[in-house]
């Protein structure tokens, strides 16, 4: 899938297939769940009134997100989501599973970090334009990404003593 930046610079426009793709995507990776991203995007859909420009509905995509996430009832919204299923069919890219482990650390981080990873890492917007679409000031959107890598790394690194590559190949005696 494209990133934000190659769909901006396409001369054609964007085909509405690619653009459903990339929120579908985003929305996923924000929520873990299907059905919790289909009720995003339906929200997100539902306050655009025909107005389908890639940024406007990632904006309204971000904002609809951190709103749910810090409601003032006090729920959070990764505290009412499933779990994300590590039983779910892996990818045919991903077999040993690292596609499912990244998704899993993703959602233990707290919302407006995952928000941040996801705009940056996942869809490759600069911080300016994290900062720009979510409201969180630049400096902020720099201490987020470097607080949820810090996180992603800590849960995802292997046991210490074993390398990466140990834990493919075990070294036979």
């Amino acid at each position: 899938m494209p990133k934000l930046e190659e769909m901006s610079k396409q001369k054609q426009g964007n085909s509405s297939v690619q653009i459903a793709n990339l929120l579908y995507n985003t929305g996923f990776r924000l929520t873990g769940s299907h059905k919790r991203t289909q009720e995003l995007l339906t929200g997100v859909f539902n306050t655009l009134n025909g107005n389908i420009i890639i940024n406007t509905v990632l904006k309204k995509l971000c904002l609809i997100y951190i709103n749910q996430a810090t409601s003032s009832q006090g729920k959070n919204l990764s505290n009412n989501l499933p779990k994300y299923s590590s039983k779910a069919k892996s990818s045919p890219v991903a077999k040993d599973n690292s596609a499912e482990k990244i998704q899993e650390a993703l959602l233990t981080l707290p919302p407006t970090e995952r928000l941040v990873l996801v705009l940056r890492d996942v869809l490759g917007l600069s911080y300016v334009e994290i900062a720009e679409i979510t409201g969180i000031e630049k400096i902020a959107v720099t201490r987020l990404l470097n607080a949820g890598r810090c996180e992603l790394r800590k849960q995802l690194a292997p046991p210490p003593g074993q390398s990466r590559s140990l834990e493919k190949y075990p070294i036979a005696k």
